[in-house]
């Protein structure tokens, strides 16, 4: 009777335990339906309903790790990154987005060795969009050379990346390569002229003494 009384109360904690997380994902579902019609207050309050019903699911935190990035307070996006990262130590995406919200800290160093340990995960689908921001980062430190390998790397990886021409173009004119930084913010300006990077090189071209 006792073994029955037992195995009915687990049978029960599991149902529970299976209805919260229906419940958070259902309100982490209405969060993203709120956050994509810019209806921030209750996104984030459904998010944080998800979180609280589901503590253990780290892409409830990343993505308030996320919109906390958006909403300029990397502090606490570190935090909630830091979070699902602990959660999920094999997501490289995580990685990634703590090296956002470590470079928006001013972060460099440490923001860029979080972009190298996304990059080094083989499931890592957007390793192009990770060097790009180490390009990012190594120019905020004043680093050009390893700003142009990480620029070249993303370019590599997606050719027609046109940010990153428009990267490259700026190492190469920090590393006093002007000639080189020309052809690269050519590319940027030629690549696609939509993109707010074309303007970018136009002007740099312009400040360079290139207004063909």
């Amino acid at each position: 009777m006792t073994s029955l009384l037992a195995l009915t109360s687990a049978c029960d904690t599991t149902q529970n335990e299976e209805l919260r997380k229906l419940q958070a994902k259902n309100s982490y579902d209405n969060a993203v339906r709120n956050l994509a019609d810019n209806r921030l207050a209750l996104g984030m309050a459904s998010l944080r309903e998800a979180i609280q019903l589901d503590p253990e699911n780290a892409q409830f935190h990343n993505t308030l790790g996320l919109v906390y990035l958006n909403l300029g307070r990397p502090v606490d996006g570190q935090a909630e990154i830091q979070t699902a990262i602990d959660l999920d130590k094999n997501n490289p995406d995580y990685n990634h987005n703590l090296g956002i919200a470590l470079a928006q800290q001013g972060k460099f160093e440490e923001a860029i060795a979080a972009y190298k340990k996304a990059i080094s995960f083989p499931t890592y689908t957007t390793p192009e969009v990770a060097y790009y921001n180490m390009g990012e980062a190594y120019i905020r430190m004043h680093k050009p050379q390893e700003a142009v390998e990480s620029f070249r790397a993303a370019i590599q990886l997606e050719p027609i990346m046109v940010a990153a021409y428009y990267g490259l173009g700026l190492a190469l004119s920090q590393a006093g390569k002007p000639d080189d930084a020309k052809a690269a913010f050519r590319k940027a300006r030629d690549l696609d002229k939509t993109s707010p990077f074309s303007e970018l090189a136009k002007n740099a071209l312009k400040q360079l003494g290139d207004g063909e």
